[in-house]
């Protein structure tokens, strides 16, 4: 196994986690992403290992986390559920996709929507940015997931309680926590 340094002393680097990482964000960014294809956010599912099929969980998925009046009880946009002002946290997602030469011609959610918001995470972490990475988990990503966590019944939905669990694991992995 070839094992690199990065920017810390006494952190090590395994290329093979890095890979899995990177793949485990673009399921996850396929997963949450509003614009998925029902087919492959079921590929995603299954990819991540997630318990059962998205099918069985499909309704419960869509009335929690994309659908609800004024907002779903557990928006998958992340300002919305910070309860902070979408402008600043749009501008540093931007600010870290511009950084890494993401471009957004046909952009059509706003970055910090987590379906946007995973595939630039994932790219951060394909390009070992731990900068990034630690900014952009620490800041939005974890706080997201750990809200989330307090505020879905576990009881009344076990299998998307196991999915924001698994989405928090796979962003400490990530980011070193």
């Amino acid at each position: 196994m070839n094992v690199l340094n990065t920017t810390t002393v006494g952190e090590v680097f395994n290329p093979d986690e890095a890979k899995i990482a990177t793949l485990n964000f673009l399921a996850w960014s396929t997963l949450w992403s509003s614009l998925t294809p029902d087919d492959l956010r079921e590929a995603a599912w299954q990819a991540l290992e997630l318990p059962g099929q998205f099918a069985d969980v499909s309704a419960a998925y869509w009335s929690t986390f994309h659908a609800g009046m004024p907002q779903p009880p557990i928006p998958a946009l992340i300002h919305a559920m910070l309860n902070v002002d979408g402008a600043s946290i749009r501008e540093d997602w931007m600010r870290a996709a511009n950084y890494l030469d993401l471009t957004w011609d046909h952009a059509l959610l706003p970055p910090d929507q987590l379906g946007p918001a995973c595939e630039i995470f994932a790219l951060a972490v394909e390009r070992e940015e731990p900068v990034i990475i630690e900014n952009l988990a620490q800041r939005y990503l974890i706080p997201w997931v750990e809200l989330a966590q307090q505020q879905l019944n576990a009881a009344k939905n076990p299998v998307l309680a196991e999915l924001l669990k698994c989405f928090h694991k796979d962003l400490l992995q990530a980011a070193n926590i």
